[in-house]
């Protein structure tokens, strides 16, 4: 079959693997990476009995346009029930992974059981090879990643840090470390290092030297370069090309997003000590994935080290925890990928613990010392003990739903987090169809899966209406769509690339003829089927479906939105609109009907009977 490979089933447990050809109807009904993913954990969910045990599934797809001349195929999808949630959980990740599978002949790896000893999986020449990992185990990311890279010269790595071993809820997977210096990119969120660790896994090798077979050469080289002349066409390449998404540091706090001081505030004051020109003028140099034009890895020097800085990270972990100094906040981001966590969960669940100490619920008894806003140094105390689960860390590598479950005194009420998934770093008390972005969000809150926030300033941040609801189901529905294929969504994020030249592409690689609503359509399916895994999982509903009391509860305090928050009775009915546009019932349950209309039959049976 044109335009696929082949999928690996590896069961660790039993060190056996089993190479098979690609099934039609997986490949056309589910496309690719994230929608492999959901459909194989949906299949095997019944013996699933949670995220760091030995049942649980570990799926790593790429995509059809993944190791093509398609600029930015080079997105890889790690997928299994979260440790961190308890629901269907993925991270999709870029650097050169994707493209050296499918160079190999490997489009997917399904990983089961858990091995008893460390172990790392060579995919190479059509073959997938469990080979030991004794002397990588205990290794941070960067130092696993480097002895590999000696063993198996040019390759792309996946590798677990001490985090990942640890099985910390929150652990990522860092990809490429070694390449040119520093990590390249990380499967961030939703816990998928901690599943790579409960399995003794510690890292994934790709080598691949041959060619993605595609069915219409020509087609494709012809789509190619009307997306180049797209990207290098736009009046804002140039902008990206100098500051990547650090720009949006500046951007967000004027817009009033920009969460600081665990969400309590919008605003920062001297971002311009650390956002987009800051980096700019320190950066060592810029690079990007795999056949990309679009470099968003800005590096920074970090001791003898370095960093590849964004958005999220530096929100995240600089004035969500009152940090306003470039060179703190790299280091915190560079601890986070040397041991192994994710930015985003790190930077909730500390700035969680500084707004305890600053009401009182926790003290130094409890942590082993202070733990105030903008303190650095207990701020890289803190990602090593959560990292080595050591002392208060142990409580902390839980997330922060665990944690203020734990903590009590009223703390729940700021635990920044939806569906036991911390929130990403927009602020969204003014911007409804953000926080219904978020409060539905398939994995739990964050912002890849529908980046909504620009409706709402072009729009009205006050506005409720029924055009926000149909507006985030769109969004949902074609931003997972590029993690499906494997590519990049920067291009059309940010330059305003036409995306019916990805439906073209994909027609091309495959022969066979699809429509942008074709593939939106696929996309429409897979979200149902995470949701029903979700119910399936966890019972999940219309309860689930919400936000920290805070966006209800707390007026932001100052600025042009101040007094704002959400509306429960206005966001209900939004909701509610919601369902109604995705064939949902009350409970916030896809309709018999819908999952039949979808051709989801065997889901359908599975939660109806």
């Amino acid at each position: 079959m044109l335009g696929y490979g082949k999928i690996a089933y590896v069961d660790l447990t039993d060190k056996q693997v089993e190479v098979v050809d690609v099934d039609e109807e997986l490949a056309f009904k589910y496309i690719g990476g994230r929608g492999w993913a959901a459909y194989i954990i949906f299949k095997n969910l019944d013996q699933i009995i949670h995220g760091t045990h030995p049942s649980n599934v570990l799926v790593v797809a790429t995509g059809p346009l993944d190791g093509t001349i398609f600029r930015g195929g080079s997105k890889t999808t790690f997928a299994a029930i979260s440790p961190l949630t308890g629901i269907y959980g993925d991270s999709i990740v870029g650097g050169h992974l994707g493209s050296m599978m499918r160079r190999a002949g490997i489009d997917a790896l399904v990983i089961k059981g858990a091995s008893q000893e460390p172990c790392y999986l060579l995919v190479e020449d059509g073959r997938v090879e469990i080979e030991s990992a004794e002397d990588l185990w205990s290794l941070h990311s960067r130092d696993a990643d480097r002895k590999l890279r000696e063993i198996h010269g040019n390759c792309s790595i996946a590798t677990i840090g001490i985090a990942g071993e640890k099985l910390v809820s929150f652990a990522c997977i860092n990809v490429d470390w070694d390449l040119k210096l520093r990590r390249h990119a990380q499967a961030g969120r939703t816990g998928m290092g901690a599943v790579m660790g409960s399995k003794k896994l510690k890292a994934i090798v790709a080598k691949g030297g041959g060619e993605v077979e595609v069915a219409d050469p020509e087609r494709l080289a012809e789509v190619v370069e009307r997306l180049r002349d797209q990207i290098v066409g736009s009046t804002l390449y140039e902008k990206w090309e100098k500051y990547g998404t650090m720009s949006v540091i500046e951007w967000s706090n004027k817009a009033e997003a920009l969460p600081t001081k665990n969400f309590q505030y919008t605003r920062f004051d001297g971002v311009e000590r650390f956002g987009g020109e800051a980096v700019h003028r320190v950066e060592e140099y810029t690079s990007g994935c795999a056949n990309c034009m679009m470099p968003c890895g800005h590096t920074v020097s970090v001791g003898d080290g370095h960093v590849t800085v964004d958005y999220e990270n530096f929100a995240m972990l600089g004035p969500n925890l009152g940090l306003g100094d470039l060179e703190a906040i790299a280091k915190a981001n560079y601890l986070c990928d040397y041991y192994g966590l994710d930015t985003i969960s790190t930077g909730s669940v500390i700035a969680f613990v500084m707004e305890c100490f600053q009401r009182g619920i926790l003290d130094e008894e409890h942590v082993g010392f202070e733990v105030r806003w903008g303190d650095a140094e207990a701020v890289y105390k803190l990602i090593k003990l959560i990292a080595e689960r050591k002392g208060f860390g142990n409580l902390m590598a839980l997330g922060v739903r665990e944690l203020s479950r734990y903590v009590g005194g009223g703390s729940e009420r700021f635990a920044m987090h939806v569906k036991g998934l911390e929130i990403s770093a927009y602020d969204h008390r003014a911007a409804p169809a953000m926080a219904l972005s978020y409060a539905t969000c398939d994995i739990g809150a964050h912002h890849n899966r529908s980046w909504a926030i620009t409706y709402d300033l072009e729009v009205g941040r006050d506005d409720y209406g029924e055009d926000k609801a149909r507006r985030v189901i769109y969004l949902q529905h074609l931003r997972p769509l590029f993690d499906m294929l494997g590519v990049c969504r920067f291009p059309w994020v940010e330059l305003k690339v036409d995306p019916n030249l990805y439906a073209e592409a994909y027609s091309a690689v495959v022969g066979r003829e699809f429509s942008l609503d074709d593939l939106l359509l696929c996309s429409e399916r897979v979200w149902n089927l995470t949701r029903v895994i979700a119910i399936l999982k966890k019972g999940i509903d219309v309860e689930d479906d919400t936000l920290p009391a805070r966006d209800f509860e707390d007026p932001i305090p100052d600025g042009e939105t101040k007094g704002f928050r959400l509306d429960r009775e206005r966001f209900m009915e939004l909701l509610r609109s919601y369902y109604r546009l995705r064939g949902w019932d009350e409970r916030g349950w896809p309709t018999r009907e819908k999952l039949l209309e979808l051709g989801l039959e065997e889901v359908a049976e599975k939660l109806y009977g």
